[in-house]
């Protein structure tokens, strides 16, 4: 049988094999005080189907190239849900340029975004690891 301190080595190697994998830093996801939101109220239009969202974002302690991946799904009827995504620039995450405002227009992968409620998924991206992640719901209005 192996001690109690045996067993915390070897979860530590796991979780450092694990954070080698997949490129992170051991202790990286949780020195970044980065942030995203989502603003409660969106718009649609009718006619092309497409839905634009808002939100902020702040990259902590995070530097490198960023944009934001956002996802958007509306339950339509009792069976349907239309889906969409869309990525957006935002400025370079410098020590000058940390934080802001993001607007996405998503277009529909299956029909079309109308008004009524809606969930969203935004993730901030930085130098090509995910850094914040937010899933809100959203209330689509409009329609022009």
């Amino acid at each position: 049988m192996r001690s109690v301190r045996q067993l915390g080595r070897l979860a530590l190697v796991a979780c450092l094999a694990t954070a080698a994998t997949f490129g992170v830093s051991p202790g990286a996801a949780l020195a970044q005080s980065a942030a995203i939101t989502v603003d409660p109220v969106g718009t649609f239009d009718a006619q092309s189907g497409t839905a634009t969202i808002s939100g902020t974002y702040d990259c902590g302690d995070a530097r490198g190239f960023a944009f934001i991946e956002v996802n958007l799904s509306q339950r339509v009827g009792r069976v349907s849900t239309v889906t969409g995504s869309a990525f957006t620039e935002i400025p370079e995450c410098t020590d000058d340029t940390s934080s802001g405002t993001w607007t996405a227009t998503v277009p529909a992968s299956n029909g079309a975004f109308r008004g009524g409620q809606a969930t969203a998924s935004a993730r901030l991206v930085v130098d090509t690891t995910a850094v914040a992640e937010t899933t809100e719901p959203v209330r689509l209005s409009g329609g022009a």
